[in-house]
């Protein structure tokens, strides 16, 4: 029940892109949307859709970026983007990771980095970087990373200091050709 819950999320999330995607590939076009490819394949520095986020990348432990890694993006790809985000009990949402520009001919990214693509703001101290995930209370937190093939860089007017998740959807709009999400879990000892 709580990966269909995260599902949906995701899907109503992206949807903002003018593209709805889930893990089992669902996709919804509009005559202004490029074609989804429904492709590309996308994991983490050990970790992997549906699985446990590694202590190392939260405020636990060094708290630095996660390496990532893709596969079989499309050929029509000019940049990606990721995002990763929570949404927490009260609702709104939390996000830890805004990063765009990335080139096309970077197909992973590793831990720590801080010099592939561009950081957006993050909601927890509001600077241009990646921001650990340090969620609050009991149980498991889920977060949502989603990786972006755009066919055009985004259209973004304002300076990466001020580029949220909400201004890079909207600087994707009608750009993307294909994604991915990965839900993970976190649990605070």
């Amino acid at each position: 029940m709580l990966n269909n819950f995260v599902k949906l999320v995701a899907i109503v999330m992206i949807a903002g892109c003018q593209k709805t995607t889930s893990t089992t590939s669902t996709t919804v076009e509009t005559s202004s949307t490029p074609t989804i490819a429904n492709q590309v394949k996308f994991t983490g520095n050990g970790f992997v859709h549906n699985g446990a986020y590694p202590k190392i990348f939260t405020c636990d432990s060094l708290g630095v970026s996660p390496g990532l890694q893709w596969t079989n993006a499309p050929s029509t790809s000019i940049s990606y983007a990721i995002t990763m985000y929570h949404i927490p009990p009260g609702g709104g949402n939390h996000q830890y990771m805004v990063l765009y520009n990335i080139p096309a001919t970077t197909l992973s990214i590793p831990d720590n980095s801080k010099s592939i693509g561009s950081f957006g703001i993050n909601t927890v101290d509001g600077k241009a970087t990646y921001s650990p995930p340090c969620s609050q209370g009991p149980g498991a937190k889920i977060y949502v990373l989603t990786l972006y093939a755009l066919n055009a860089q985004p259209t973004i007017t304002v300076p990466n200091t001020q580029v949220t998740m909400e201004i890079l959807r909207t600087g994707m709009k009608n750009k993307i050709v294909d994604s991915a999400v990965m839900s993970i879990t976190y649990t605070r000892q």
